[in-house]
């Protein structure tokens, strides 16, 4: 009875200190690791305004350039050739040098293909407008 009463005396006892310790490193990690974001009402971002049409307003000279389904390269109207029969197509060629000499640097191309076209099309028409020089080039799917 006594071995039994002593046993029941005993008291244990459980370090807390280690559990506290893990608990701090825990919290330190889950601190760093969050990212703090910033709520979008609270960010600072001028919008743009509605502009006033202006009368002096110029728009860039442009040329539009249509690819048929066969190949053919019409620009602004005018067959200039082939894409699948003459890779060059010298035609178009000349025609944008020409047309670029009048309007200057900010003439702008818009190709636009037939969605049946071959791959080979625009990549030809627009290998010409890189030989010319031309740099605003918009390629555009013609829709059926």
């Amino acid at each position: 009875m006594d071995t039994f009463k002593k046993i029941l005396d005993d008291v244990d006892e459980v370090d807390l200190t280690p559990m506290i310790d893990v608990t701090f490193l825990l919290l330190i990690y889950f601190m760093v690791t969050t990212m703090i974001k910033q709520p979008e009402a609270e960010l600072s971002a001028i919008l743009p305004g509605k502009s006033a049409p202006s009368s002096h307003q110029k728009t860039k000279p442009e040329s539009n350039i249509e690819i048929d389904a066969d190949g053919t390269v019409k620009a602004d109207g005018n067959e200039k050739g082939n894409a699948m029969l003459d890779f060059e197509l010298t035609d178009l060629k000349e025609y944008l040098l020409d047309e670029k000499s009048k309007n200057g640097e900010d003439f702008v191309v818009h190709i636009w293909a037939d969605p049946l076209a071959t791959w080979q099309a625009p990549l030809s028409v627009l290998n010409v407008c890189g030989a010319v020089g031309i740099k605003n080039v918009s390629p555009n799917m013609r829709r059926k």
